[in-house]
Parts: C-alpha cells; sequence; structure tokens
C-alpha cells in the first residue's frame, strides 16, 4: 500500500498538469448548444401517486445520498452510497434497478442492491490511494450509455474529495474502469457532485458539481462522451462562498434557473439564473423558501412551473416536502408534505422525469433507506396550493 502510494503521488503530479491541458480543447458548451427544455404536455390521465422504498438485506446502519435515473433499455437505474456511517472506510456506492412497469407501490420491484464501487475498486482502477468514497450520481447520455460519477477521498474530509467516473453499455450488469476527472492542472481536489445533470441538444451533458474548501461555491461541469470516457471543462457559478449542490431546472432552451443549499446563517434558498444554456449566470438572491442547509432538487413540468423538493425549515430535516415555483409570476406554493417526523432526518431529494411523463423522487429516509415517490403531473396539479410569502 505503501509503494502504491508513492507511485501514485507521483503520477498525479506528473499526469494531471497534461491531462488537463490535453481536455481543454473546445468550446464549453459547443457553439449554439441550447438546453433540452421541459416536455411538451401530455394527454390527460388520471392522478397517480405511488411510493415505496429500495432496501438493503440485511440492512445497513447508514444510507444517504440517492439519485436515479432512466435506462436506455427502459426502466430504472438508482445509486446512493452506505455503509456503517457517512465518511467511513466501509462506505460503498450501491446500485439497485427495477423494470419500466410502475407497480401499485411505486417500487416493489426493485433489484437486491449490489456495490458496484468500493473503495478497493477505486484504488484498483485508479492506481491511487483512496481512503473513503462518497456522493454518487447516476444518468444516462443520449448514446444509451449509463454513468456513474462519483466522490473519492485519499486524505481528510470532503474538502479532499475528487471525481471519478465509470460507465456501462449494458444498463448496469457490467461497467468499465473507474477513471479520474482531470478538471485541474494542480489542487485537482474538492469538487463534489450530488444534483441531476441537464441535457444540451448538442449531447452534451451539464453537471452541476461544487467545491469545497476554503468556502463553498456552485460550479457546472461540462461532460463530453466519447466512448467509455468523459471529456470534461468546469465552469462557476456566480457570487458567494457559502453557497452549494446547485439544482438546475431549464425554463427553454436558454434560459434556466439554479436553486443552491445554503450554508451561511441566513437560511434561504438561494436562486440564480441563466439566459445562455448555462455558460453565464445572475448574481446569487434568496428566496421566501427557508433552508436547513439542506440539499434541494427541482424539475421543469410540461406548464412552465418547476417542482422542487425541499426541507421547510430553517433548521433540522425533519420534513420532506414539495413546493411549486411559477417563473411567470414568481409565486411561491407549498404543495405537499410527504415525510414528517420530529427528531428523524429526511434528506438529500432528487428529482426526474421519464419518457412516459412520471416524475420520478428518490430521497435518504430516516438516514437508513432510500425512499422511492413516483407521480404525474396531473396529481401535483391537483395538490392545494398554498402561497409561501
Amino acid at each position: 500500500m505503501e509503494q502504491l502510494t508513492r507511485r501514485s503521488a507521483l503520477a498525479t503530479v506528473v499526469a494531471a498538469p497534461w491531462a488537463w491541458i490535453r481536455n481543454r480543447g473546445g468550446a464549453v458548451p459547443a457553439a449554439g448548444a441550447a438546453f433540452i427544455g421541459p416536455p411538451a404536455p401530455l394527454p390527460a390521465a388520471e392522478p397517480f401517486f405511488a411510493s415505496g422504498f429500495i432496501d438493503h438485506v440485511p440492512p445497513v446502519p447508514y444510507v444517504h445520498c440517492p439519485s436515479i435515473c432512466e435506462l436506455a433499455g427502459g426502466g430504472l437505474a438508482c445509486a446512493w452510497y452506505a455503509g456503517s456511517a457517512e465518511a467511513t472506510r466501509d462506505v460503498a456506492v450501491w446500485l439497485s434497478t427495477a423494470p419500466a412497469t410502475v407497480a401499485a407501490d411505486g417500487t416493489s420491484s426493485w433489484s437486491t442492491p449490489r456495490v458496484v464501487v468500493d473503495r478497493f475498486r477505486a484504488m484498483r482502477d485508479l492506481d491511487r490511494f483512496v481512503d473513503k468514497v462518497g456522493n454518487a450520481i447516476v444518468f444516462g447520455d443520449p448514446a444509451g450509455r449509463l454513468w456513474l460519477v462519483f466522490v473519492s477521498i485519499a486524505v481528510g474530509g470532503w474538502s479532499g474529495s475528487t471525481l471519478n467516473y465509470s460507465s456501462s453499455a449494458d444498463d448496469g450488469a457490467t461497467w468499465s474502469p473507474i477513471r479520474r476527472l482531470v478538471l485541474s492542472p494542480f489542487f485537482n481536489v474538492s469538487e463534489l457532485v450530488r444534483a441531476a445533470p441537464v441535457l444540451l441538444d448538442s449531447g452534451e451533458i451539464a453537471l452541476p458539481i461544487y467545491h469545497e474548501c476554503m468556502g463553498k461555491f456552485p460550479e457546472m461541469l461540462w461532460l463530453r462522451p466519447d466512448g467509455d470516457r468523459l471529456v470534461a471543462r468546469k465552469t462557476r457559478l456566480a457570487g458567494g462562498r457559502s453557497l452549494l449542490q446547485p439544482a438546475v431546472a431549464p425554463l427553454d432552451a436558454e434560459r434556466g434557473l439554479a436553486f443552491l443549499r445554503n450554508h451561511s446563517a441566513r437560511r434561504r434558498l438561494v436562486v440564480q439564473a441563466t439566459d445562455d444554456a448555462g455558460r453565464t449566470w445572475s448574481s446569487p438572491a434568496p428566496t421566501p423558501l427557508p433552508n436547513p442547509d439542506a440539499s434541494v432538487a427541482a424539475i421543469s413540468l410540461s406548464d412552465g412551473t418547476v417542482l422542487l423538493a425541499c426541507n421547510l425549515a430553517r433548521s433540522l430535516r425533519e420534513s420532506l416536502d414539495l413546493v411549486l415555483f411559477d417563473p411567470a409570476t414568481e409565486a411561491w406554493y407549498s404543495l405537499a408534505t410527504l415525510d414528517r417526523e420530529t427528531g428523524a432526518r429526511f434528506a438529500y431529494p432528487f428529482l426526474i422525469r421519464d419518457r412516459s411523463g412520471l416524475v420520478h423522487l428518490v430521497y435518504t429516509w430516516k438516514m437508513a433507506r432510500v425512499r422511492h415517490v413516483v407521480m404525474n403531473e396531473e396529481w401535483i396539479r391537483g395538490q392545494p396550493r398554498e402561497p409561501i410569502a
């Protein structure tokens, strides 16, 4: 292990600047590339809502940070990390899949979770020391390949993290060797991933990330798939040293909103806007929504509104709530509370919309399970709207 550590340290010093320079070609994103905006409205349907859990068998003490995506072959994939506690050496990234058909309880047909990345596989593939792994995001690209971007830490805590990736051409059955994302020529550390990616009509992927060393700030990672490799560059969203985990919701081809977790004492959810498909962003502005230093998820709906899943509290994460934002009127509405329990934690929501129009939400349930909620837009529109001032 000592030889591995020394060899990897030397390789980092020699290879990182060259890899960074080699990957700098091309605009970010490609000239003229635009967001793939909100979907067109679907024919009217009956309101639908279902929920269930993705469970470890036997149970694992600590479960956190789920993400979900649609598979190219149909169905869903969900990835998260789990172990004895956060940021411990036994933490691994787990994966479960489900068929396209939604069961009556929403998630009863999820496969038995299995480990796809642990520190030992990461060390073997990366040829460097890995002390622990953490946040992971699973998503698909327009060509049908499944990607997993995850955090690894060699020394220290989250501020010492780096981003890595692996991909699958068979809906998660097998995975390519893990590779490191080189985002800086020297201290290529302190980059983390949390929120859902946004697709561009160029085939590129805009993946929100954040930095967490000597301040916290949001960034955008521009990814161009090349077989089983990713060409990556990053840009920074404007403003602040206490905002992180941006969740991006496109409004149309050029306009979009980024909702950010607030680590400052103000404890308000913050929003930024773009009118050039994420290349530049407005200064951060507070919203009327409280934020207990907690992650948020956002997705655009077919009527132009934005659905958010978040914790409506200034402290603690004892409830998980759905909120609607109307950009046309700048009005906010509380829709529903999905979970509430004193002393419990419901955290890290993640939203997507599948090809059939169903909205899928996964989040950490009491730090012990992954809850999966499925709903359609008719159900969302049918919920009582309580204005938030």
